[in-house]
This record gives C-alpha cells, sequence and structure tokens, in this order.
C-alpha cells in the first residue's frame, strides 16, 4: 500500500504542475490577445474613421451656431472646418480601400453622400438644407463607425471567449482530477488501514497455529467469535491434521511391521545358526566347512535384516557420523558377492591404492544406495564376468573427494584392467530401472550424486587354435559418483618386502589385479598360467614364500592337484600353498591340502594382514602347536582326563575349575580351543561363555575363540542352551578320544578359511 501512496503522490504533482502550465498558458495567449487588441484600436483606418465623425460632429455644431457671413463656407470658421472634413473623407477612403477585410466601400453611400453634402453646400450657401444633410450623414458615420468598431474587435473578442472557455474547461479538469486523487487517496487509505489489519490477522492467526493441537483447533472451531474466515481455515487445518495423524499411524504401523520383518528374520537366522552348530557335530571336517558357509549366509541375512531396520527407523533423516570406508566395503562386497554366485557368476574386485580409511556420512543410507543400485545392475545383465572397480578423484568442492564406483559386465575374462581402461566408452541409456532421484532422496546430505550406464566394442582377442578370433558383444559399465568429505585415508604400508609370492591362475582379468595389488604391497610375483607349469618349476620352489592358486583354473582336478603339490612342498618348508576359491564347494575338496584358504574376490587391507601372517618365518609347519587349550572343569578327574586326551594328541592344556576363573583367563591370555563344562557350582559354563562372547564382541576380535560346551546330559534344550549362549560345538560326557580329535580337526579346518 506505500507503493500505491507513493504513486498517487507523484501523480497529483504531476497534474498539478500540468494544470498550473496549462493555465498560464492560457493567460499568456489571454494577454497577448488584449496587447493585439489594443494595438487594433490605435490602427490607421479606426483613427481616420473616428477622426471623421469628430470632424462632422464639429462642423455641424459650427453651422448650428454660425450666424450671418460666419455661416458661409468661404468664410471661416466654416471654411477650414470643411476643408478640414473633406480632407478627412479621403483620407479615409484611401485607408479603406488598403484595408478591404475589415471594411469595404462598394455599395456605401454614407461618404460619397456626405462629400456631396459638403459640394452643395459650397455651392448653394444653403444653410438649411446643409444642416439636414449634415445631420442625417452624422448619424449614418456613428453607425458605420460602430461597425467598423465591432468588425475589427470581433475576432479579439472571439478569441477572448475562447480562451476563457479553455481556462474555464482547465479548472473544472482541475477540480475533477482533484476529486478523483481524493477518492484514490482516501481509498488507498483504507486498503492500506485494511492491509495492516490483514496483516495483524495474518500474524495473529501464525501466532495461534505455531503451537496448537487438536484439541486447540477443536477450541477455535467451537468458538462464537471465530469469524467465517478463520472458521474456514481452521477447518480445513483440522481436516489436514487428521490426514496427517491418519498417515503417521499407518507409517508408524508400517515401520513396526518391517522392525517386526526384520527382527523375525533374525530370528530364523539364529535358529538355522544353532541348528547348524548342532547338526555340525556329527559331520566330518566337510560338514564343519559347510557349516561356516551356512553360517556366513545366515549372518549375511541378519546383517540386511539388521541394516534395513535402521533404515526404516529414520536411517537418512539419522546425524551424519565417521563411517569405517573399507570394513563398510567389504560388506557391499559380501552381498554383492553373494547375489553373483546365486546366478553361477564370477565376481572379481580392484581397490585402488586411493580410497578413504574414515568418511563422514550415514553408514546406513550410503550403504542401501550403493546395495541397490549394483545389485539392480547386476539384476539387469547377464554376462558371466563382473569387476566392480572402486578408485576417487577430485569433486568440485575442495574439501571434498568423489568416491567412483564402476561396476563393468564382460562377456569374458580374457582381458585385463588396461584393455578395460583405454576402451572407446559411450553414454548410453539408463538400464538399470533406479533412477538417481531415488538415491538422492535417501542420501541428504550428500550434494552430488550421480549414476550413468556406458557401452565399449569389445577388444579383438587373440586368434584360437583354429585361427578364428572370438567376436564378443560389447562391454557395459554402470558408474556411480558420490562426493563425500574425509576425515583421513588408508596408507599402504609395505607389508610384503622381499616376499616372492607365484600366482596361479588362467584368468587374465584375476592375474591383472591380484599381480598389481601384491606388488603395491612390495612383494615380486611370478604368474603362472597352467599348473604343470608348477610342476616345472619345482627345483626353485623354495625359492617362493608363497604360491596362490585360483580354482578357476581349467583342465585338472583341483583336488588331485593340490593334494600332489602339497606334497612335493614338504621339503619346502618355507614355501606355503594358499587357495583363492570362489565357491564353497571347492574349499570343502581341498582345504586340507593347503595352508590357508581365501575368498574371492581378494581384498587387500583383509587379504594382506592374513597373508603375511601366514608367511611368517617363525610360522612352524605344524599348524597344531600354534593352538592354545583352555579346560574348564570343576571335576578334577575329568581335568586329568582331559588333559591326558590332549596331550596324547601333542597338545598342551592350562586348566581352571570355574567358570568366573575362565573368564578371567581369556581375558589376561586367551586361548585357540576351550573346553566348557556346561554346569559347575558358581558360575556355569553357559553364563561364561556368554561373557566370553559379550567381550569379544566389545574387543571387536578377529578370529574369536572356539568353545566347545561338555555336558553329561542328553536333552535337546540343553544342547540348544549351550549353542544359543554361544558355544560352537556340545560333546558329551566323558571324554572321548575319537571325538576330541574329530573336533579339533573341525576347528583346524575351519581355522585355515580367511
Amino acid at each position: 500500500m506505500k507503493i500505491a501512496k507513493t504513486t498517487i503522490t507523484r501523480l497529483s504533482i504531476v497534474l498539478l504542475l500540468g494544470f498550473v502550465s496549462a493555465q498560464a498558458f492560457i493567460g499568456w495567449q489571454w494577454v497577448t490577445n488584449n496587447k493585439a487588441q489594443s494595438h487594433a484600436m490605435q490602427s490607421p483606418l479606426l483613427q481616420s474613421s473616428d477622426k471623421l465623425v469628430s470632424q462632422s460632429e464639429l462642423l455641424m455644431h459650427a453651422s448650428l451656431v454660425c450666424k450671418g457671413q460666419m455661416c458661409s463656407p468661404s468664410q471661416p470658421p466654416m471654411q477650414p472646418l470643411i476643408r478640414t472634413l473633406q480632407s478627412d473623407i479621403t483620407t479615409f477612403k484611401q485607408l479603406a480601400a488598403a484595408e478591404k477585410s475589415q471594411i469595404s466601400l462598394v455599395g456605401n453611400v454614407v461618404y460619397p453622400q456626405l462629400a456631396i453634402t459638403l459640394e452643395r453646400f459650397i455651392a448653394t450657401e444653403d444653410t438649411i438644407q446643409f444642416q439636414q444633410g449634415l445631420l442625417a450623414s452624422y448619424s449614418t458615420l456613428q453607425m458605420a463607425q460602430k461597425n467598423l468598431l465591432a468588425v475589427v474587435l470581433s475576432g479579439y473578442q472571439s478569441r477572448q471567449q475562447q480562451l476563457f472557455h479553455q481556462a474555464l474547461f482547465v479548472f473544472a479538469l482541475a477540480v475533477v482530477t482533484a476529486l478523483g486523487l481524493l477518492f484514490l487517496l482516501r481509498h488507498s487509505k483504507q486498503a492500506s488501514h485494511h492491509a495492516v489489519q490483514v496483516d495483524h490477522d495474518i500474524l495473529q492467526l501464525a501466532t495461534q497455529l505455531e503451537n496448537i493441537d487438536a484439541q486447540g483447533i477443536q477450541a477455535k472451531l467451537n468458538n462464537l467469535n471465530t469469524t467465517p474466515a478463520e472458521r474456514r481455515i481452521f477447518a480445513n487445518l483440522a481436516s489436514m491434521y487428521q490426514d496427517v495423524e491418519f498417515q503417521k499411524r499407518n507409517a508408524d504401523l508400517y515401520r513396526q511391521l518391517y522392525a517386526l520383518i526384520g527382527y523375525e528374520i533374525r530370528g530364523m537366522t539364529n535358529t538355522i545358526q544353532g541348528g547348524v552348530r548342532l547338526i555340525a557335530q556329527d559331520a566330518g571336517e566337510n560338514g564343519a566347512v559347510m557349516a561356516r558357509d551356512i553360517t556366513l549366509a545366515t549372518n549375511t541375512l541378519s546383517d540386511l535384516a539388521d541394516n534395513y531396520n535402521r533404515l526404516i527407523s529414520g536411517g537418512n533423516k539419522a546425524q551424519t557420523g565417521n563411517v569405517n570406508f573399507l570394513p563398510f566395503m567389504s560388506e557391499l562386497i559380501v552381498h554383492l558377492t553373494a547375489k553373483t554366485q546365486h546366478s553361477q557368476r564370477t565376481f572379481e574386485c580392484r581397490l585402488h591404492d586411493n580410497l578413504p580409511e574414515v568418511i563422514e556420512g550415514n553408514a546406513t543410507s550410503l550403504f542401501w544406495v550403493l546395495f541397490l543400485q549394483l545389485s539392480n545392475a547386476i539384476s539387469a545383465q547377464n554376462d558371466k564376468y563382473l569387476l566392480l572397480n572402486i578408485r576417487t578423484e577430485a569433486a568440485e568442492e575442495v574439501e571434498q573427494t568423489r568416491l567412483v564406483f564402476e561396476i563393468v559386465f564382460l562377456p569374458t575374462n580374457a582381458v585385463n584392467l588396461a584393455d578395460i581402461q583405454e576402451a572407446q566408452w559411450e553414454a548410453v541409456d539408463e538400464k538399470s530401472g533406479i533412477n538417481d532421484e531415488w538415491s538422492k532422496a535417501i542420501l541428504t546430505k550428500v550434494n552430488r550424486f550421480a549414476s550413468s550406464w556406458f557401452q565399449a566394442p569389445a577388444p579383438n582377442l587373440p586368434a584360437d587354435g583354429e585361427g578364428i578370433s572370438p567376436t564378443l558383444p560389447p562391454f557395459q559399465k554402470l558408474h556411480i559418483g558420490i562426493d563425500i568429505t574425509p576425515k583421513s585415508f588408508y596408507r599402504i604400508e609395505r607389508s610384503l618386502d622381499n616376499k616372492r609370492v607365484m600366482v596361479c591362475t588362467d584368468s587374465s582379468l584375476q592375474i591383472d589385479i591380484m599381480t598389481r595389488m601384491l606388488e603395491q604391497y612390495g612383494a615380486k610375483v611370478q604368474v603362472v598360467r597352467a599348473a604343470n607349469d608348477i610342476f616345472k618349476s619345482l627345483p626353485t620352489i623354495g625359492e617362493y614364500d608363497a604360491i596362490i592358486i585360483t580354482d578357476t583354473l581349467k583342465g585338472i582336478q583341483l583336488k588331485s592337484f593340490c593334494k600332489t603339490l602339497h606334497s612335493r612342498l614338504k621339503k619346502a618348508a618355507k614355501t606355503k600353498l594358499f587357495l583363492a576359491a570362489s565357491e564353497s564347494s571347492t574349499v570343502q575338496d581341498t582345504h586340507e591340502y593347503v595352508d590357508r584358504v581365501f575368498y574371492t574376490p581378494l581384498i587387500p587391507y583383509e587379504l594382506i594382514p592374513n597373508l603375511t601372517e601366514a608367511m611368517q618365518v617363525a610360522e612352524e609347519a605344524n599348524v597344531q602347536t600354534q593352538n592354545t587349550f583352555l579346560i574348564v572343569e570343576d571335576d578334577r578327574v575329568q581335568q586329568f582326563l582331559l588333559k591326558k586326551l590332549l596331550s596324547k594328541q601333542g597338545y598342551e592344556a592350562h586348566t581352571v575349575s570355574d567358570g568366573a576363573q575362565a573368564v578371567e583367563y581369556m581375558k589376561e591370555h586367551g586361548a585357540d580351543i576351550v573346553f566348557m563344562d556346561c554346569i559347575m557350582p558358581g558360575m556355569g559354563g553357559i553364563e561364561a561363555t556368554k561373557l566370553i562372547r559379550q567381550r569379544e564382541d566389545e574387543m571387536d576380535i578377529h578370529q574369536p575363540a572356539t568353545i566347545i560346551g561338555a555336558t553329561a546330559l542328553t536333552s535337546a534344550s540343553e544342547h540348544k542352551s549351550c549353542i544359543e549362549a554361544g558355544m560352537d560345538y556340545v560333546i558329551s560326557k566323558p571324554y572321548k578320544s575319537d571325538e576330541i580329535i574329530k573336533v579339533i580337526k573341525k576347528y583346524m579346518a575351519i581355522q585355515k578359511i580367511c
């Protein structure tokens, strides 16, 4: 409304100046017209006409008062008056002839008649006749004078009337305009007052709505002083409030439902784990490996359920925190590996050396965005070989880093990383069915997220034995970029310096990945593409610290090959034999012939520490000597018997008498295998097991102890209670030598798997 008042004020000033200027112009024209009129009154024609009338009047007066000779036209005073009048008539005619626009003498007999009267008087000297003629001419001259004056002044008078009317019109227009402006100003003031009142009402309404609830809304609706407009507002607000409450109740119900589903999944996984442990007690070493795989699968399902529960509980709205990036990547890779194994595909992973160690973000939201994006991409493609490439690059913000996740779909593994990097990639349409808007909605604290698909023609592969070069379909790639804030970066320590490693695989892609990774940590790598080449290298095999073979080798029986190679390596105590396995079935057949098993895809920060530990020179050939045993038994006789059984197998064991002592011993010394009596005075074995497992979780111990429960009871419920407490196996008392040996072998088989 302030703008309206300003506009009216400016318009009033402009109009006022316009009206004043118009009136001033009209006044100037009025003065100019009066000056012109005065000048016209002094024109020679009017002066001559006026003089002619005056001279006629003087002559007539002289003729009336003269006597005797004084009335003679040839004697004064009549003679000069007559001559002057004749001269004036002549002058007037001349001027009239020059001013035809003002007077015309055509048909005018006044002036000729006056001249004839003068000439007749001069000729006859008849005073009476002269007086009569002069009197008649005088009256006519006066009328002619008036007519001439009217003709001369008529234009100026008409102009004066026109100017007067113009001035009157401008004045009337000014009055009307002033009235209009006053009306607008009054209306503006009223509107301004109304706007102020509306603003006040809105502010008051906003203040009321800040702390209003459902009861307050209902109270307003029930208040008789509430205006109709306010009533409509509060009625709509009440309806919206009811809709929101209904949606919140539904959301809470769905959240509770999803949480229950997640908890039920976790409960089922616990039941599966307990059942697997019970069943595995009667199985052999291969059964123990299978039990481990089933347990890992149930753990994966349980982790997904927990992660999902965190997400639906507001994970995308949670406060950001520090995320340990490398363990986070391990979890993601494990889940993606499980998905590819279900479809019988090979999954490799390449982690570059410039990855962050700790980042700022929300682990739950980031996990689900990446998992669903990559998982849907895997489902959308049918290629047998997959490569997940994780690296960093510069972000738009200086303090941030861009994480790049590229999953490449390959029709063959006979290509290396350079072939993939140098391929002619071109952008193509989205293929996985998930757009970036969904991901951005979950990653609320991420400045930039973008995904795009690319395609490149496959390179020309070498010709086969028949000289035919295979024609391959194009490569596909999903590129995901996320800008994050790194807190610290992972430092690569050359822990494999002076170590020589032989890698045996026929996959060009796997060779490139493993070679780069091992050389990055300082190892010297020798690549062998065929199994026979290893046997050819037996004379110098002792120079190598480790031999890593993969289960992708074609044309051999892996179990027989590992068994033969294992026997040949007994003479080279320094050289360790490791298996990089992609399937559990491979581990079941070969674990007893290798020193350690690593599951692919190989993750550097997990593989290298385990590989370094396994290659330590101080490591004894017999793994049994590394194992430490603890016997928790309240019965001295049973303690003696069990310790003697272990001693016969070459094991030394420490003994304690109750659960409390066992917990303290594990805190101070630790043990690889614990034989735990389930029922003891004081703290029993079940309670002690729970405390030991709790401490292992709190300390994040990489290799938890194997706890073997021992009980004289045979009921299924007793065994189930032991398993649920955290025991790995349950054996029956009294202790039997063959059962003890069987359990220890199971433990050794599992210990080889990383």
